[in-house]
């Protein structure tokens, strides 16, 4: 673990603070953080330490206030074994990471496919064993241009 005192360890701590306390008084029952894997793209200002260190800070604040946590991305964390609940991946199938994924939470995995190539491949290797979802890149909500949400026949 980190050194909880070190400027860096501060810095991320300072962050996410009341985020899951947040979702909870909102009437949550989960979150899923996102950008757990900014160390591979921050030239060289966060390491994969400072990655797990966060990610144990927000799963101790996520079950602290009730609320179960996903692993969101970053395959390359042993998110199991930081106390991760589950998992969210985004584009599994297309960097060939989703055994990642199943081989630590089994069937509690939700992959999210942005093409309908992706998305046909991964139903027919995973769909009927986790929930697998096609969506629009853009996340769009329903009723507006470009909305799309299924599932997996």
């Amino acid at each position: 673990m980190k050194d909880p005192t070190a400027p860096t360890t501060r810095k991320l701590a300072a962050g996410p603070a009341a985020g899951p306390d947040r979702c909870a008084d909102d009437g949550f029952d989960a979150v899923e953080p996102d950008n757990l894997d900014s160390w591979t793209r921050s030239q060289d200002l966060l390491s994969e330490d400072d990655a797990e260190f966060m990610a144990e800070m927000l799963v101790e604040r996520a079950h602290d206030a009730g609320l179960e946590i996903a692993q969101k991305n970053a395959a390359d964390l042993d998110g199991r074994a930081l106390g991760f609940d589950y998992a969210v991946t985004e584009q599994c199938q297309v960097y060939d990471e989703c055994a990642a994924y199943t081989d630590a939470y089994g069937d509690a995995v939700v992959e999210i496919e942005y093409t309908d190539e992706a998305f046909d491949a991964a139903c027919a290797a995973r769909g009927g064993t986790i929930a697998v979802q096609r969506r629009d890149l853009d996340v769009s909500v329903p009723g507006t241009a470009g909305y799309e949400s299924r599932f997996c026949d």
